[in-house]
């Protein structure tokens, strides 16, 4: 094994563990949010919304309740942005743990495999996109802030990850 593919394979199993957590952050943060909204008042509330709502029925009654809700001391968020991007987030999320990341000839690649398109069965092949891994992590740590109506840092972010994922790999055809 080389010493590239030692440190790319460090950098590629950090990088993708370090999105998984990140991810876990934003829906903990959303639990809590709802909880508040939601005038759950247990310590364990948060726990038993993340236990009992998908991400996207989070996000979905936040998306509701918010701006009824929220307490007059919160900032102002822009709910229809901050949707936006928590989808986004969740998307780029996805396609990196839904992906097979594997070896090939002291290489890094990743493999998607997708039946929703209109021709059936596609799969997108090409060289691990490691650095684009690990510059996502500033603006999931933006979605996650989402609440302080910080709509131009949320913008910035939901347009980086979007262009993340279409970078996960390069597009270049296996031979």
């Amino acid at each position: 094994m080389s010493t590239d593919l030692i440190t790319d394979t460090n950098l590629l199993s950090q990088s993708i563990g370090k999105i998984v957590i990140d991810f876990q952050f934003i829906e903990y943060t959303l639990s809590e949010i709802l909880a508040v909204l939601l005038g759950l008042k247990e310590t364990d509330d948060n726990h038993r919304i993340l236990a009992a709502m998908s991400y996207r029925q989070k996000v979905d009654l936040m998306s509701d309740i918010y701006e009824l809700r929220k307490p007059d001391n919160w900032p102002t968020a822009d709910i229809s942005l901050s949707r936006k991007a928590l989808f986004t987030a969740e998307d780029f999320r996805n396609r990196v743990v839904h992906s097979f990341w594997h070896v090939n000839d002291s290489t890094w690649f990743r493999i998607k495999s997708s039946l929703k398109s209109s021709k059936g069965l596609k799969v997108d092949t090409g060289i691990a996109n490691i650095e684009c891994l690990e510059m996502s992590s500033e603006p999931l740590h933006a979605v996650r802030d989402w609440y302080l109506g910080q709509s131009d840092k949320l913008i910035k972010a939901t347009h980086d990850l979007k262009e993340f994922a279409e970078q996960l790999h390069e597009k270049k055809k296996l031979q």
